[in-house]
C-alpha cells in the first residue's frame, strides 16, 4: 500500500499539482508528522492557474492545536493578451490549525516568497514584503493507517502584496512519528 501511495504522489507531482498552504488533520495519533503536499489552483481575478508541491512538518500542540511549517514550490502560468508568462516561486509558510474532530481541521497562516524565476530569466531574491500571502484552509482526512495518512484540503489565499485572491486544492501525505 505504501508503494501505491508513493507512486500516486509522484504521478501527481509530475503532471499537475499553489502549494503554499496545505493543512492536514493530525490522524496518526503521534505528536509529529512529516509530509508532502501537492496542489493545484486558480487566481480569482485573472486568467492564471498554478500547481506546486511542499514538504512540510506538523507538530501537534496540546492535543488539538497544529503548527504546520512548509517550504513550497509553485509554478504560475498567466495568460494575458494571447501570450503566457510563467513564474516559479519558493515560499516558506507557517500555518496554525485546530483539530475540530478526528478527521477535520481548520487553520490560517502566512507565507512569503523568497526567490522567484520569471519566464526563465533566472532565480532572483524577492524583496521583503513583496510576495506576502495569507490563507485560511479546511482539511479532511481521506485515509489513515498506523503512521500514514492522506488528506485533502481547500485553501482560500490572498496575496497581500499584489491584492490577488486564489483558491487551491491540496492532496497531502503524512508520516507520523
Amino acid at each position: 500500500m505504501r508503494s501505491v501511495i508513493l507512486i500516486l504522489m509522484l504521478l501527481l507531482a509530475s503532471s499537475t499539482a499553489q502549494a503554499q498552504f496545505a493543512l492536514n488533520p493530525a490522524t496518526t495519533g503521534l505528536p509529529n508528522e512529516l509530509g508532502l503536499g501537492l496542489s493545484y489552483g486558480i487566481k480569482l481575478d485573472k486568467d492564471s492557474l498554478f500547481w506546486g508541491y511542499a514538504p512540510d512538518y506538523v507538530r501537534v500542540l496540546g492535543g488539538k492545536w497544529l503548527l504546520n511549517v512548509s517550504l513550497a514550490y509553485d509554478e504560475e502560468t498567466e495568460t494575458k493578451n494571447g501570450s503566457q508568462s510563467v513564474t516559479e516561486t519558493w515560499t516558506p509558510a507557517v500555518m496554525i490549525g485546530y483539530q475540530l474532530g478526528p478527521k477535520i481541521a481548520v487553520g490560517g497562516g502566512f507565507g512569503h516568497g523568497v526567490i522567484d524565476n520569471k519566464d526563465g530569466a533566472g532565480w532572483k531574491s524577492v524583496k521583503l514584503g513583496k510576495d506576502l500571502s495569507a490563507a485560511v484552509a479546511v482539511a479532511v482526512s481521506l485515509w489513515n493507517k498506523d503512521r500514514h495518512s492522506l488528506a485533502l484540503s481547500v485553501s482560500l489565499e490572498h496575496n497581500i502584496s499584489d491584492n490577488e485572491g486564489s483558491i487551491s486544492t491540496d492532496l497531502g501525505y503524512a508520516w507520523g512519528f
